[in-house]
């Protein structure tokens, strides 16, 4: 009973990012990046940059509760977001259904940096 014990503690405590159930909302190349006080910033994501319309496209809301991580699973922060990374975006809460789509993000992982 106490190896459990310890067993989940040391789970919940531990410091490692957990990816998120499921497949990612979006994921592809960072097109524009906003940054905006409060909210942290945003990003505009678009899975084919040259489509002008048909290809997934979102403006993704950064906010205090947004995870940020590397592709190893490392912490990052809003900083370390740019233009033409290859990124994963994990949404949260409604999403607002215009082209491009707008959501805040629970995740985003940074997957290359080209």
């Amino acid at each position: 009973m106490m190896l459990l014990s310890t067993a989940l503690v040391v789970a919940c405590t531990s410091s490692a990012p957990r990816a998120p159930a499921g497949p990612p909302s979006i994921e592809g190349r960072v097109t524009a990046l906003n940054r905006a006080g409060e909210r942290i910033g945003s990003i505009r994501v678009e899975a084919n940059p040259s489509d002008s319309s048909g290809s997934d496209k979102a403006v993704v809301t950064i906010t205090q509760g947004t995870e940020i991580v590397r592709a190893d699973s490392t912490r990052a922060d809003f900083n370390a977001l740019s233009t033409g990374q290859w990124v994963r975006v994990w949404f949260i809460g409604p999403v607002r259904e215009s082209y491009p789509v707008q959501a805040d993000a629970a995740r985003v992982q940074i997957d290359s940096t080209e």
